[in-house]
């Protein structure tokens, strides 16, 4: 199991916020613009993906590790969801 820290971050600002689940959805609904290539500058880096599988750890980034940013958020759970 892995551990999580308020640091990992999928924007990697070294706090966990609604803006982590912005950038989740972005880098899978845009990958070409927003993905761990992309041509965006604010898109999602390499440490930022690692950080962002915080679902299901290790079934890579998906919309249940933006929703569990979001449950996160509003205090319903605890990072990493199982």
């Amino acid at each position: 199991q892995r551990q999580m820290c308020i640091r990992d971050s999928a924007n990697c600002d070294a706090k966990i916020d609604i803006s982590d689940a912005v950038m989740i959805l972005q880098s899978i609904a845009n990958n070409d613009k927003y993905g761990p290539d992309g041509t965006d500058p604010t898109h999602i880096t390499e440490q930022g993906m690692k950080n962002a599988d915080c679902s299901s750890y290790g079934d890579g980034v998906t919309t249940k590790d933006a929703l569990a940013v979001q449950k996160y958020v509003v205090g319903l759970i605890t990072l990493p969801e199982e």
